[in-house]
């Protein structure tokens, strides 16, 4: 073994020079290989997403209202504006399986959308009641959001899209549930 150490230093000590030179081309071809794949993948993959920005989906007033808590703004407006806002935020990762991906406004409720999807098959059937549970137990009924959903006589609505089964399930609170 100690003489394999040996040899090697003395190869070092003659051909030091060519080595590094060797390192440094190899650093270069792989940054050159990096640069013809980056091109090559800007040419054929073009759907990189965009950077949202607010006021590419909202004037300043609208911004102002939607961050305010004034009592007196009208409920519509202020829920439809949320709606639209909590889509521009969207999508946010609830947990391993779950993605909130849109809010919208209907005559009759204010409706979440969320996205399972199990790849794995790790977690099996989602109990919707204890689902159900936990969003009660978790929400803010005295919330400002909540309160002007409950003003408008809306129900709230979490719906549920399971990729994998490509099934829709519903967890409605209704206007009574959401005044408790």
């Amino acid at each position: 073994m100690g003489n394999v150490v040996q040899h090697a230093k003395r190869v070092f000590r003659k051909f030091w020079i060519l080595i590094i030179i060797l390192g440094v081309i190899q650093i270069f071809f792989g940054l050159g290989a990096f640069i013809v794949l980056l091109v090559i993948s800007m040419m054929f993959f073009d759907n990189f997403p965009e950077e949202k920005k607010p006021e590419d989906y909202y004037t300043e007033e609208e911004w102002c209202k939607i961050h305010s808590n004034e009592a007196s703004q009208d409920d519509e407006e202020y829920l439809s504006l949320l709606a639209r806002f909590q889509t521009y935020e969207c999508p946010v990762k609830v947990d391993a399986i779950t993605t909130w991906t849109s809010s919208e406004l209907t005559k009759e409720s204010f409706i979440c959308h969320y996205e399972v999807n199990d790849k794995r098959g790790k977690y099996g059937e989602i109990e919707m009641e204890k689902v159900r549970k936990d969003i009660l137990d978790s929400i803010d009924k005295d919330g400002y959001k909540v309160q002007r959903i409950v003003a408008t006589n809306r129900n709230m609505i979490f719906r549920y899209y399971n990729v994998q089964t490509e099934t829709v399930e519903d967890i409605v609170l209704s206007t009574d549930e959401l005044k408790k």
